[in-house]
Formats: structure tokens, sequence, C-alpha cells
């Protein structure tokens, strides 16, 4: 199933700075651990069980990525999971991810 294309102002909206902050609140935001605790963690089904990494690309190799990416219709993650498997895969290890 292909994802809907994302059209160009779309993009700039996301991308857009964002509006300068207000001046100073009132009271400054609380940092209390028990606010944090509260919150209830929200973790997307898809990530259930997982772990990020982070990879720090040039900016070439990250446009490659997103090239190939909009070429293949793939998403950055499938690309990410094809590129870990063929990895196990030429070290011998199973492919899992």
């Amino acid at each position: 199933m292909a994802k809907a294309r994302v059209s160009k102002s779309d993009l700039n909206s996301i991308f857009a700075k964002p509006a300068p902050a207000a001046a100073a609140r009132s009271t400054p935001p609380s940092s209390s651990s028990t606010e944090l605790s509260a919150r209830p963690a929200r973790i997307a089904a898809s990530r259930e069980g997982k772990r990020g990494k982070l990879v720090y690309l040039t900016e070439a190799a990250e446009k490659q990525l997103t090239f190939i990416g909009a070429e293949y219709d793939k998403t950055q993650q499938a690309l990410m999971i094809e590129a870990v498997n063929l990895l196990f895969e030429r070290y011998g290890r199973d492919q899992i991810a």
C-alpha cells in the first residue's frame, strides 16, 4: 500500500521555523520528577519492543537515502531495516532487524 505523497507546501509548513517564544512566563515550568513519572509513556505500536539507534550521515548521504526512498517508494525506516539486515547477512548473522 503506497503512502500518499506530501506536497511541497506541506513540507514547508513542517520544516518552518517556529514563531518566537512569548515573553517571560509568569511562573517557570516545574521540573519535578513526580510530574514526569505521572505521564503515561506513549509508545507507537510499531515501536513496541524495539530500540532506536542514531546514525550521523553526511548531507550527501542523507539526500541519497531520501532519493532512494522516493524512487522505490520506501520509508527511511524500511531502508535502514534493509541495510541492517544486509549487514547481518554479510557477517553471517541472522537477519532479524
